[in-house]
């Protein structure tokens, strides 16, 4: 079983797939809906990621 927050990550990334009318989720998708997690954005912010 994967964890809750990723769970949520990853139908926030098909969602922004969706709404963009895009066929295949992509590592863009993932990653824009990591920033709206606050934990997920906490460790980017962590390794320095701008």
């Amino acid at each position: 079983m994967i964890a809750q927050e990723l769970e949520v990550s990853l139908h926030m990334a098909f969602v922004e797939a969706r709404q963009q009318r895009h066929e295949f989720i992509t590592v863009e998708h993932l990653l824009l809906a990591l920033l709206d997690n606050p934990s997920a954005a906490e460790v980017l912010k962590a390794c320095a990621a701008h």
